[in-house]
């Protein structure tokens, strides 16, 4: 059954996949957007060697439930923490949107980093330009055939592999993945059969499945339509300039400046036609863009036909300057929303404690009775649980003021080293008559000083204390 009009192009009239062979474009946005894939695959690769304060840049420990982000460690009680970077993130994908379209999906996301700036790289070194893929995917399984796809998937096997191990790195540590690929994969059997499963991920996705990823499992791009508005930017065809096309029924004293010659659908690699509009399947990769503004340039007329506009200019015939897109209700509110949770977790980090310090009371009786040299003493068991935050050694001691109590502790002044916990045990002993002067319960402070190497800080923690009425 025929699709119609509408079909897309990696689709036949029965709605069976084509495999898509986009066609190669230089231009403007096709050199920048060269350069940005460059640099975010080599911050991908890169990152997980970098250091900052000792430990590394971006780790997400998962099993360990330890986050080190840019010097920050983050554990499982720093929830609300990395809650508001998780959402200060989510939020600044709709404020880019709501002013700029999908120039995340076109731009930054990976699917289209990888795909773009690799595999399909690849295919062009192997297997030769466009025309001779779409060739080659229609003969038959010939020595030529066989000799390239295999090529090709081998290549795109050992990339996958490096990108798996790359990825893991970022939760397994860098330093880890070195000792874990020098030793067999029986020491280490988790992780070998994550890296090999998320290899058969990635070339399933990037080497097969490719813009389906995009058409029918990405729920960004079901989002958008609520993100945007008809003053947000786009990936867009001029079509009171464009229209009609150039076609045999149509007097040339009629025609629009589109010559029709497919060349946009041709290099899109989701296959749409940008002239019907915006569409949930555009990811805005421009590429459409400077392959019309090359064939408007060789028919001499004015770029432009195909460009980053808002469906409000487009039907005003106008361009509209910065500061409209920007003030407008849903960008206002995004960025408040931003600068809110920016400035909360601002807040939250900076009154962070370097060591986090509780004090409990021990699981046995709720106090012991002992008689001294005819005199009867109290005691109560606490524990002090310690857990330094920070990416430095921290000496921590513990002291009182109190006259009336006397503390009993194993040791004192005690080492921590950095991301790391202790407990430490100690007695609180009293005359048994000050319990009873108390009415059996009372409170005490109790005085925790902690030495950072750069400075000092004191922690006071209530003590509650009970005994016999």
């Amino acid at each position: 059954m025929s699709l119609g009009d509408e079909r897309l192009s990696t689709t036949d009239s029965k709605g069976n996949r084509i495999f898509l062979h986009p066609a190669e474009v230089k231009g403007f946005f096709r050199k920048y957007r060269t350069l940005t894939q460059a640099v975010l695959i080599c911050l991908f690769l890169i990152v997980p060697w970098l250091k900052w304060d000792g430990t590394q840049l971006l780790l997400f420990d998962i099993a360990g439930r330890t986050f080190h982000i840019l010097g920050f460690i983050f554990k499982a009680h720093d929830a609300p923490l990395i809650f508001l970077i998780l959402a200060v993130g989510t939020i600044a994908l709709a404020f880019v949107t709501a002013i700029w379209g999908r120039v995340w999906c076109g731009w930054a996301c990976p699917q289209t980093v990888f795909i773009d700036a690799i595999y399909r790289r690849i295919e062009y070194w192997i297997q030769g330009d466009y025309l001779k893929r779409r060739k080659l995917a229609k003969q038959g399984w010939d020595q030529e055939k066989i000799t390239k796809i295999g090529s090709t998937w081998i290549a795109y096997t050992i990339i996958s592999m490096l990108i798996a191990h790359s990825f893991v790195a970022y939760f397994v540590g860098s330093e880890r993945l070195i000792e874990m690929m020098q030793g067999s994969p029986r020491e280490n059997w988790n992780a070998f059969l994550i890296v090999m499963s998320m290899t058969l991920v990635l070339l399933f996705d990037f080497g097969w499945f490719r813009e389906q990823f995009c058409i029918i499992a990405c729920p960004y791009g079901r989002i958008q339509s609520v993100l945007m508005d008809k003053k947000s930017v786009s990936v867009l065809y001029d079509m009171k300039r464009g229209e009609p096309r150039k076609s045999a029924g149509v007097s040339k004293e009629k025609q629009g400046d589109c010559v029709n010659c497919n060349r946009c659908v041709e290099v899109c690699p989701t296959g749409i036609d940008i002239r019907r509009g915006i569409q949930m399947e555009c990811i805005g990769c421009t590429a459409c863009i400077d392959a019309c503004d090359d064939i408007m340039t060789k028919v001499k007329k004015p770029v432009g036909l195909i460009r980053y506009s808002s469906e409000y200019e487009m039907e005003k015939g106008i361009s509209l300057p910065a500061s409209k897109r920007l003030l407008r209700p849903r960008v206002l509110a995004y960025s408040a929303a931003i600068i809110s949770a920016s400035l909360l977790l601002l807040f939250l980090v900076g009154q962070r404690e370097p060591v986090l310090v509780n004090v409990l009371k021990t699981k046995d009786a709720p106090y012991s009775k002992i008689d001294e040299n005819g005199n009867s003493f109290i005691l109560n068991h606490f524990k002090i649980h310690l857990h330094n935050q920070t990416n430095n050694i921290v000496r921590v001691e513990v002291q009182t003021q109190s006259n009336d109590l006397e503390f009993i502790l194993p040791q004192n002044n005690i080492l921590i080293e950095s991301n790391q916990h202790t407990e430490l045990h100690f007695f609180v002993r009293f005359s048994i008559l000050l319990s009873k002067t108390q009415s059996g319960k009372f409170e005490r402070d109790l005085k925790i000083k902690v030495k950072l190497p750069e400075k000092e800080y004191e922690v006071t923690k209530g003590l509650v204390l009970v005994g016999p009425i």
